[in-house]
């Protein structure tokens, strides 16, 4: 049996950070739509968030 050394390799590293690229990637393409439906009132406007205060 042929013990293989992932840590060792001086390509681990790179292929770690391209893994961790793709990850965010495809998480923010399932997010984008969320994301964009977020709004913020205008500056100097009072929000209009429901709460009795």
């Amino acid at each position: 049996m042929v013990l293989l050394d992932l840590a060792d390799a001086s390509w681990f590293p790179l292929a770690m950070v391209v893994a961790l690229a793709v990850v965010m990637y495809l998480l923010y393409r399932s997010m984008r739509h969320e994301i964009g439906k977020i709004r913020t009132p205008a500056e100097g406007g009072k929000p209009d968030d429901g709460v009795d205060r």
